[in-house]
């Protein structure tokens, strides 16, 4: 009892503490409060709109004003942040899905291909290059379509506000657009009219590429069992090519109208003039009922005595793991919690948040430790957790990679360990592993009130629309304040029994309505897919006469012609030059020695971080012999995922993690040296937050997870917990490749380019990939055996090697008085690891491996990496140059040029391809040409080849127009608001300071026509610069010819 009274203690300091930080800071928004709200009184009329809610949100430092526009009765959302430039708009309609031919998806991405306004095609797409905005984009969700952006630019605002508003109340939509956009069919060969008709469309193989990723797959068929009501909004590739042009028409005249629409708008800018703009875009639209339908779930329909429904349905088998088909069985219980809808439940949505946390997060969590760490399942199954969907509040447990008998008995296991350790440990005082884990919960809630987050306004948004698209008043969905302290006061009542009681209410109530959904692997499953699309391919073509064909092929060669017609796009708003300054930000920083240690320099960024103290250390790992890379990702999850320390059990370490700190992390990079292509670094890298009186904690923590981390081959619970570890990660392999598949693709063309890239892709490309499932597979071969006598005992030198040989270099951001306090703590810290480590005299093992690297020559070579998935991802790569060079800021302005004035149309728009274009790595000094979720990846590859030769020709037909558009998009991202953890840390990772960067914003600003026409003759049409070449696709649809080497992943 002594000692949870001194915890409780801690605790109570601890949140003395934050009272205190946040008093202050309240304290200084109380000043501006009541300024805002004199701003906002209720019933005031602006520009057609009356506001009827003005509501203080000071836990956000914002005002909350909410509008009715008289006319169309749509409702505006306002959030006030007077210290937030980043401002954020969005339009949102309510969208239920008629059927599963995913008509809002296709009206998304086509309701931006032109509007009457603005009569270009694809307006949405040609903004990117006119405006400052860090974020611009579209999405579908289940019920509802949204279009926001950010930006902090208040003339970039206005601009975007207008294409926006244009774009989706008064678009073109014509039917070329809904061809190219949606779905279409066409000769796969467009110089050839008797060559075979396929289907195309961006949708179409954007939602193939979705099919194609196991854990999606899951996840829609479970919705699709759970909400029958709500069809697939994305779309499903065997109905998508049922949907009609005069439906989709329709779809928008009864959807996109202001009546049902939601508006918002976040930040400093002034709210009438965002008013004044709606109100305009509005006034030719008159008043209707809004098509706000709430679909519900099955249980609404469920018989009164039935209270368990049952769905099996088929799925992808992954080959690739090792795991026998009978044990990759996926599925899951539900029970229905009630509807979320119900303002009055917003409490119960948060205990149940927590309570879901308790129940299956982290190790400490009954259900991960004995369904996932006990082999019922390799990993919980994606909809394991509290999910709220519309009108469904529901909680499930699932497991992947399980076998027919423990997902058929999965109800009873979760209900036995319900009742035979949850309810237990309920039960216990204020001194148990629930009680701290719960403190450790609010803990880490308030400490998400302090961190700086540059993209905060669009993360409102999207916590609060898929209620307030539905009915709830979005104010009450961001007054956390209000229901953490209503928490707070009823624990501290009935303590542990609140969720007691919950539970006993619901999961363990027989009158709890539940869903039991499973997922049974077939092997035959993706050649079915395929044979499906060829079988309904045909279905289509069989009926079409000589006529018919001629008028598809008519159709598709004007489409072609439109797609390379050269536009006048100057009936768009832009910004210019002008706009952007030449001078950048700078962040000063301060450098010494860690208490005199030479070897140990520490970096300090002086900056207000609201009480907070972020630490951050590296260590270079040229010491450490090449053949421990591919391991090291692995190492470096163990340190916090693995069996604990000698002094800390796992459980206990997290919950001390997330209870003292804002998160402790450690990472290994590969990265380049910005003056020097054929050099490399090797970085292990450690990071930690915290209040600034929790501090010590930080380092703490970082001595004892290094020193201490369990890596013992004779330790039982060290082998099982890297066991389950090696299954979860090896289970995802494939989903990551499908879901990313450009990248993995990008990322072999350029580790046949430079080193840092080489060792990239060995720690986050294909070979680590490959490199867990081969350990998996030898994990399924021969038992925990392997573990025991390969994996651990390698584990374990690489924990030696970091903590005898070489140095930390430290980095501290936050104020002066916290940054002085954490140097002494950094150097008691320093002095401690120093203490059992020697100055290295292991040889420069990297440098091994650079002089070995420049001695291999893979490039002009096509690989293949042969997966199962109906669409295919390309990549062509080139080397560039050095960061520093002007010749790389030319290069990426070369490449966005490329992108948006050649390669979008080509790949995207005429080949179908979801995505497409060059994208320039101005540190990693690569070109690499990419195709994403693309039917013919090979003939992206040809287009890629082509490009080469032609981008001199391009270049000739590009202005200072043009040229200004490439930059403004390049300082989108050059300019983003940037979080306060990371002011330094280019210099403290990369060696790129505050110098460097201005010289090379100055090249970027000051690239002409004549520079790119240089870099386009050294670096893309120089055949002495070779080229790589990797297509990431199956086989069996691509064909690839015998100049192909074909890598299979198994």
């Amino acid at each position: 009892m002594l000692r949870a009274k001194g915890i409780i203690g801690t605790n109570g300091l601890r949140a003395a503490r934050l009272r205190q930080i946040c008093s202050r800071k309240l304290a200084t928004f109380a000043d501006t409060q009541s300024i805002l709200l004199s701003k906002y009184p209720i019933g005031l009329k602006v520009h057609g709109y009356t506001i009827e809610q003005t509501q203080p949100v000071p836990e956000f430092s914002l005002v909350a004003v909410r509008l009715r526009h008289g006319r169309s009765g749509s409702e505006h959302l306002h959030l006030d942040s007077p210290n937030d430039k980043n401002n954020v708009f969005a339009i949102a309609f309510k969208t239920n899905p008629p059927d599963a031919t995913g008509v809002p998806h296709i009206l998304e991405h086509t309701s931006l291909c032109g509007s009457y306004k603005y009569p270009v095609r694809d307006p949405f797409f040609k903004m990117l290059n006119r405006s400052l905005s860090n974020f611009m984009n579209a999405m579908t969700a289940h019920d509802y379509t949204y279009y926001p952006f950010a930006t902090t630019n208040g003339k970039d605002f206005d601009n975007l506000m207008d294409v926006y508003l244009s774009s989706t109340l008064q678009p073109l939509l014509s039917h070329q657009d809904f061809m190219q956009e949606g779905w279409r069919l066409e000769n796969e060969d467009l110089a050839d009219p008797n060559s075979p008709l396929t289907f195309k469309g961006v949708v179409y193989n954007e939602m193939k590429g979705q099919y194609a990723n196991s854990a999606y797959y899951y996840w829609i068929k479970f919705q699709e069992a759970i909400y029958k009501s709500l069809h697939n909004s994305g779309g499903d590739p065997k109905n998508i090519t049922d949907l009609a042009y005069e439906d989709f028409i329709q779809f928008h005249e009864t959807n996109y109208h202001p009546s049902n629409s939601r508006t918002f708008t976040y930040g400093s800018l002034p709210l009438t003039n965002h008013l004044e703009k709606l109100d305009t875009a509005f006034a030719g639209f008159g008043s209707r009922s809004n098509s706000s339908q709430i679909k519900y779930p099955i249980f609404e329909s469920y018989e009164p005595t039935t209270t368990t429904k049952s769905v099996s349905v088929k799925g992808p088998f992954d080959s690739s793991t090792g795991v026998p088909i009978e044990n990759q069985l996926k599925g899951s219980i539900t029970w229905n919690l009630g509807n979320p809808l119900d303002e009055s439940k917003q409490y119960e949505v948060f205990k149940w948040k927590l309570l879901s946390s308790l129940l299956c997060d982290g190790h400490s969590s009954p259900l991960y430790q004995q369904l996932i760490e006990t082999g019922l399942g390799d990993d919980f199954s994606i909809n394991t957790g509290l999910d709220s969907t519309t009108a469904l509040l529901s909680f499930s447990v699932g497991l992947s990679n399980s076998t027919q008998s423990t997902i058929d008995g999965l109800e009873d296991k979760v209900i036995a360990i319900i009742k035979e350790t949850v309810l237990p440990e309920l039960e216990v005082a204020h001194d148990g592993n629930y009680h701290m884990r719960v403190l450790a919960l609010l803990h880490q809630l308030e400490l998400g009130f302090k961190k700086h987050k540059p993209d905060f306004g669009l993360g409102l948004l999207n916590s609060i629309l898929p209620s307030w698209i539905n009915g709830v008043n979005p104010i009450s969905s961001i007054q956390v304040q209000q229901i953490l302290d209503r928490f707070k006061l009823e624990y501290q009542i009935k303590g542990l029994g609140i969720f007691k009681q919950m539970i006993e209410q619901t999961l363990l109530n027989p009158q709890t309505q539940r869903l039991k959904f499973t997922l049974v692997p077939d092997a035959s499953f993706a050649n079915e897919l395929i044979t499906e699309e060829a079988t309904r391919l045909e279905s289509q073509v069989k009926n079409l006469d000589d006529s018919d064909k001629k008028i598809i092929y008519d159709r598709a060669l004007q489409l072609k012609e439109k797609q390379e017609q050269e536009e006048d796009i100057s009936v768009l708003p832009t910004l210019t030059l002008k706009d952007i300054p030449r001078t950048g930000d700078f962040y000063p920083l301060e450098f010494s020695n860690i208490k005199n240690n030479e070897e140990s320099l520490l970096q300090k960024r002086i900056v207000d971080t609201n009480g907070l103290i972020y630490a951050a250390g590296l260590k270079d790992l040229s010491f450490l012999p090449s053949k421990y890379y591919p391991y090291l990702p692995i190492f470096a999850s163990c340190l916090t995922n693995l069996a604990g320390t000698a002094s800390t059990p796992i459980t206990d370490l997290e919950i001390k993690i997330s209870k003292s700190t804002g998160g402790i992390s450690f990472n290994v990079s590969s990265r380049t040296d910005p003056y020097n292509l054929a050099n490399a670094k090797l970085q292990f890298t450690m990071n930690g937050m915290a209040l600034e009186d929790d501090a010590q904690q930080i380092y703490d923590l970082w001595y004892e997870i290094l020193h201490e981390t369990k890596f013992n081959s004779e330790d039982e619970t060290v082998v099982d917990k890297l066991s389950t570890l090696i299954k979860g990660l090896a289970q995802k392999q494939v989903d990551m490749v499908t879901d990313r598949g450009h990248s993995y693709a990008g990322s072999v063309s350029n580790s046949k380019l430079t080193p840092a890239k080489y060792i990239g892709d060995m720690l986050n490309g294909m070979q680590q990939v490959e490199f867990i499932l081969k350990i998996n597979s030898e994990l399924e071969r021969n038992g925990k055996a392997y573990l025991k006598e390969t994996v651990l005992p390698i584990l374990k030198e690489i924990q030696e090697f970091i903590l005898i040989h070489g140095h930390f270099k430290y980095s501290l951001v936050g104020n002066a008085q916290a940054l002085n306090t954490n140097e002494q703590l950094l150097g008691t810290f320093n002095e401690k690891l120093l203490s059992n480590s020697t100055k290295s005299t292991q040889k420069n093992e990297l440098q091994v491996l650079l002089n070995n690297y420049r001695q291999i020559d893979q490039t002009d070579q096509h690989e293949l990496i042969d997966l199962p998935t109906q669409v295919g991802y390309a990549s062509l790569a080139k080397l560039g140059t050095t960061y520093d060079t002007k010749d790389g800021a030319s290069l990426q302005v070369l490449s966005h040029l490329l992108t948006f004035k050649h390669l979008h149309s080509v790949i995207r728009e005429a080949n179908g391809a979801y995505g497409g274009g060059l994208n320039y790595d101005g540190l990693g000094g690569v070109l690499n040409f990419y195709s994403y979720r693309d039917p013919n990846a090979v003939k992206s590859v040809e287009s890629f080849e082509n490009t080469l030769l032609i981008c001199g020709d391009k270049i000739k037909e590009w202005d200072a127009n043009d040229l200004q558009e490439a930059k403004l998009s390049i300082f989108q991202s050059v300019d983003a608001p940037m979080n306060i953890a990371s002011q330094g840390a280019t210099y403290f990772y990369e060696g790129i300071d505050d110098e460097l960067r201005q010289q090379r914003r100055e090249n970027f600003l000051d690239v002409s026509i004549s520079d790119l026409t240089h870099v386009a003759e050294k670096y893309l049409i120089n055949k002495e610069n070779k080229k790589a070449i990797t297509v990431i696709g199956n086989n069996d649809l691509l064909n690839v010819g015998n100049d192909w080497a074909i890598r299979k992943v198994s």
